[in-house]
């Protein structure tokens, strides 16, 4: 999946958005729930929903990629929190105009893409990596067709639609050996060498073209992710995000002056 790495990099919300939603969320006060209620939808757009159920499933999965005891550490596990709930809204956009320009990916696409995935995983190092990770199949092929959708889309709206002239090209090698291989002391190499570098690190118009490609990418995500949360409004369940949220020693700490 070419673009999947890519695309996992452009799933990023404004920072004022996460700080006013983090600054609202702690402010009301924050506590862990014994019990999800599987039916309340925590984040939503007008077209879709995650439940708290599929959020704590989710925050299963983030989890695993900090440490244990992160729990410990109140502002630490709430900041957790509140990006995942970044991530998952700014996803929410992208699959709501998934489905407003019809993209979709069939159960013979899944299938195919994910023999594919799984030739990186010989024998049975796919079910082991599942295991080791606490990752259940079905959670993840559900995360694997939602980043399949939101690829396509992108290769739709954004990649397929960029024109790159043959001077786009020529300025963007002549930038790429600059960066790649900045004037080096004299004494060392010469301008033959430089060059000879050069072309071992673009060694094909081909690679050019897609690394300007993604480039110019990139670049217009901004103003079309933009648009989509302009398009898409998320609607956030405020009191029942709370229940994820552990309450700063701070927090507590205040409260109690306050009562003396």
């Amino acid at each position: 999946m070419g673009l999947k790495k890519t695309v996992g990099n452009f799933l990023k919300i404004s920072f004022l958005y996460g700080f006013a939603l983090f600054v609202v969320i702690i402010f009301a006060g924050c506590s862990e729930s014994e019990k999800i209620n599987e039916s309340v939808f925590l984040i939503k757009t007008p077209s879709m929903e995650i439940t708290s159920f599929e959020f704590s499933e989710e925050l299963d999965l983030k989890r695993a990629a900090y440490p244990y005891n992160i729990d410990e550490n109140s502002a630490e596990y709430n900041e957790m929190v509140i990006h995942l709930v970044q991530i998952l809204s700014e996803e929410m956009i992208l699959l709501s105009e998934a489905v407003q320009k019809g993209v979709v990916v069939t159960d013979e696409e899944l299938v195919r893409a994910e023999i594919e995935f799984k030739k990186d995983y010989p024998d049975d190092s796919f079910d082991q990596m599942l295991l080791r990770n606490a990752i259940p199949y079905a959670l993840w092929k559900k995360r694997f067709r939602r980043d399949m959708i939101i690829e396509k889309l992108v290769e739709q709206e954004l990649v397929e639609k960029i024109e790159i002239t043959s001077q786009d090209i020529v300025k963007f090698y002549n930038k790429l050996k600059v960066k790649e291989n900045p004037p080096p002391p004299v004494h060392k190499t010469d301008k033959t060498d430089i060059s000879s570098k050069a072309d071992k690190k673009v060694d094909s118009e081909t690679e050019l073209v897609s690394r300007l490609r993604m480039q110019k990418t990139q670049e217009k995500y901004e103003q079309w992710i933009q648009d989509l949360w302009n398009q898409y409004p998320i609607e956030i369940n405020k009191e029942e995000l709370k229940t994820f949220m552990i309450e700063l020693e701070e927090t507590k700490g205040s409260a109690n002056e306050t009562k003396n």
